[in-house]
């Protein structure tokens, strides 16, 4: 029974993985780098342009999906309060979630919704991918709109932000 509900609970964090369980590092069209690392509470995603640290992202996988802790910037660490709802467990056509969380002083909210299943070229190969729009809002009216093309296991191998198209060039693995 015990290894039943252990084994259980492994696979549900595997379909919540979005990203590779050993971490590695991604190259994009923009000149970012991100660099994802296993640590004991999830993962970390450190961003980077011209050899610079700019940002690290605090994630964790729980059963029902993918959580961002807060996020580290140059002027201090921000956590969001409750964590921020960022993936579910299983991608499935059609599926949206969301969620808000408090976030240096001001509430954000995001809403996401796997519009296709379809096949991206980029630099990095060909992929079947779950097309995801994503936005995010706040309080003061700030917004970010995005079409993510996320590969679970991997994770974004492309996006679009407005008439931006980012693709990823190469992943790294450790």
């Amino acid at each position: 029974m015990r290894r039943g509900l252990v084994l259980a609970l492994l696979l549900a964090w595997a379909l919540a993985q979005v990203f590779p369980k050993e971490g590695g590092v991604y190259a994009y069209s923009d000149g970012t780098l991100q660099e994802l690392r296993l640590t004991p509470e999830g993962f970390r995603l450190r961003y980077s342009k011209g050899g610079r640290l700019f940002r690290e992202d605090r994630l964790k996988a729980l059963p029902e999906g993918l959580y961002l802790l807060g996020v580290g910037l140059l002027e201090g660490y921000f956590p969001f309060t409750p964590p921020l709802f960022l993936y579910p467990a299983r991608l499935e056509l059609g599926s949206a979630w969301g969620g808000s969380a408090l976030f240096r002083g001001q509430r954000v909210a995001l809403s996401a919704r796997v519009e296709a299943l379809e096949g991206v070229r980029v630099k990095a190969g060909t992929f079947n991918a779950h097309r995801v729009r994503v936005a995010y809002t706040t309080e003061k009216g700030g917004t970010d709109l995005k079409e993510l093309y996320l590969v679970p296991g991997l994770g974004v191998v492309a996006y679009r932000a407005g008439e931006a198209w980012v693709e990823l060039l190469r992943f790294s693995p450790p």
